[in-house]
């Protein structure tokens, strides 16, 4: 096996040696001549394989044409879709919004009678100190921090001022 290896080692470098040493005085038999004949079937530019070529490429061009008309027919039904599922989910968000603004509208008109208790602030209260006591506005109603059972609340009080 050794002496295989060694044998192959020494022609390929001696093969290497020869061709850097004088490239253009090698035997023209060590490489043979690239040759094209026109007209050949398999070759190129041949009038054959031109044709055979074109011909190949329309028939896979026309049996994928049906193809690609049910793709866009659906990719256009789809598209149809998620845009009136887009226009669904922003007139679900306006809604939304609507219902929300509403609500906060009503709490801040609603007047909480004298001496209820909150458990905390509605959101948006503005803070007033009178006669050293602090008071919260909210919408409508005026509030008064208290405790109750040893927790913080909120009483609801008559306008201050």
């Amino acid at each position: 096996m050794m002496n295989k290896v060694t044998t192959a080692l020494g022609f390929s470098l001696v093969g290497a040696l020869l061709m850097i040493a004088e490239p253009n005085n090698l035997p023209d038999s060590l490489f043979n001549k690239a040759e094209a004949v026109i007209g050949r079937p398999l070759t190129p530019i041949s009038y054959a394989g031109v044709a055979r070529r074109t011909t190949r490429r329309t028939v896979y061009a026309a049996s994928a044409a049906p193809t690609t008309v049910v793709v866009t027919e659906d990719n256009s039904y789809e598209q149809q879709q998620a845009a009136q599922a887009q226009q669904q989910a922003a007139e679900a968000q306006q809604q939304a919004a609507l219902a929300q603004q509403q609500a906060a509208e009503a709490q801040q008109q609603a007047s909480l009678p004298v001496g209820a208790t909150l458990p905390s602030l509605p959101p948006g209260c503005g803070s007033t100190t009178v006669n050293n006591q602090s008071y919260f506005h909210c919408g409508g109603n005026w509030y008064r921090p208290a405790m109750q059972n040893g927790n913080i609340v909120y009483a609801v009080v008559a306008n201050p001022s």
